[in-house]
């Protein structure tokens, strides 16, 4: 089934490829250093506070600015230009990062990385734009799929290029990737405004009263609250504490990143044919929560790749269908409002999870952050379950029509 733009299905087929290329260069400007962000901000700052600090930063600034520019570009009915402003804050937070020589400036640089985050908000939708209505779980796993291929990919060789050019090599690069991808983004196809009258900012701010959006949110904090407080940030510090070089920095995150994409891809396509949504959600928290706990008491490397690795298939079990849940909830021109709500609150958890585990690490060691973050997540995964479990389908008949992409 062709939806309603692109008009042909060649010019569909290209349009998809190209965004796919478009996301991938987006997230590999920022992925290519962060294997060494968290080191190198404890290099130049001295603490653990401060790594919390400044990785909160990342988070804060998705919290401001994903809701403004999410209502923004549905009034407006523009996709494109946000992406393209995406890239030049990719190329910003980049070059910053490269001549941060205190807490301040890193603070600042990785905000602007975190504005470019924001700029997700319209290209998700964008993206969603190519597919039918229907098929909001089958588009939203695909486009996660292919950013999860290109950070893997952007992990493992920002490890290496440290490894070889020291701590300068991956910042250059995310300005190369971030140049090549602004050129990219100007030649996607972006669908002509409809001629609907405009939602009035009310209407739109309604969303944020949606039982479904807010529940998926909510869920959501919890779930990058644990993302931001481990894998990417002080899981690197803990690895380094046992002798993981710069390489092998890359490789932990590669080894958390790979089962991550794959489990993101299931999640949308084959899995919800054989489980039901909740349950697969509630999986994921439980690999989440198992894998922080069982984290501390891991003394080698390659048992440490083990636990990451079964990190990254919880949250790309859960991740995707939360974000396909807020958008199915609305009509689709609140959708972008609706990820917008859906992406600046889960900031919080982005926000929050590394500023407070790193007042923990501080005050009550590294280990502890893993501990008091795998409780989280097994509550907010059983949590989730009983709130949201009535809501949707819950005979086979209804999950195969649901994967394939029909209404239930």
């Amino acid at each position: 089934m062709i939806p309603p733009f692109p008009h042909d299905e060649t010019t569909l087929r290209r349009s998809i490829f190209l965004t796919h290329l478009t996301a991938s260069f987006f997230w590999a400007a920022v992925y290519i250093y962060l294997p060494i962000l968290s080191p190198y901000i404890q290099k130049i700052s001295g603490s653990f506070k401060s790594v919390g600090l400044v990785i909160g930063a990342y988070g804060l600034a998705q919290l401001l600015w994903r809701i403004p520019l999410g209502i923004w570009s549905d009034r407006w009915q523009k996709r494109k230009l946000f992406v393209l402003y995406g890239f030049l804050f990719d190329a910003l937070a980049a070059v910053g990062l490269l001549f941060s020589v205190n807490t301040a400036m890193l603070f600042l640089s990785v905000f602007a990385a975190g504005i470019a985050a924001s700029m997700w908000v319209p290209f998700t939708v964008l993206f969603a734009s190519y597919f039918p209505a229907e098929k909001l779980a089958y588009s939203m796993s695909l486009i996660l799929f292919s950013t999860r291929v290109s950070q893997i990919a952007a992990n493992y060789v920002g490890g290496l290029v440290a490894e070889a050019w020291d701590w300068s090599g991956p910042f250059y690069l995310g300005i190369g990737l971030a140049a090549i991808g602004f050129l990219l983004a100007n030649a996607l196809t972006e669908p002509p405004p409809k001629k609907i009258s405009p939602s009035s900012l009310r209407q739109l701010l309604s969303v944020g009263k949606n039982s479904m959006v807010i529940l998926s949110s909510l869920s959501c904090i919890i779930l990058q609250f644990t993302v931001f407080s481990a894998p990417i940030g002080f899981t690197p510090l803990y690895a380094q504490q046992i002798g993981a070089s710069k390489g092998q920095l890359g490789m932990l995150l590669f080894s958390y990143q790979l089962p991550n994409t794959l489990a993101t891809l299931l999640s949308g396509t084959y899995l919800p044919i054989y489980f039901s949504q909740p349950l697969l959600v509630l999986c994921g928290f439980l690999f989440i929560a198992g894998s922080l706990i069982f984290l501390p008491l891991t003394s080698q490397l390659n048992i440490l790749y083990g636990v990451q690795a079964l990190n990254g298939f919880g949250v790309g079990l859960a991740f995707p269908l939360l974000m396909s849940l807020a958008l199915k909830a609305v009509s689709p021109e609140q959708r972008a409002t609706a990820m917008g709500f859906f992406q600046s609150l889960y900031a919080l958890g982005m926000t929050a999870g590394p500023i407070i585990s790193g007042i923990i690490a501080q005050e009550l060691g590294l280990s502890n952050v893993f501990l008091i973050n795998g409780l989280l997540a097994f509550g907010a995964g059983f949590l989730f379950f009983k709130k949201i479990k009535p809501l949707l389908p819950q005979n086979h008949e209804a999950r195969k029509n649901v994967a394939a992409g029909k209404n239930p």
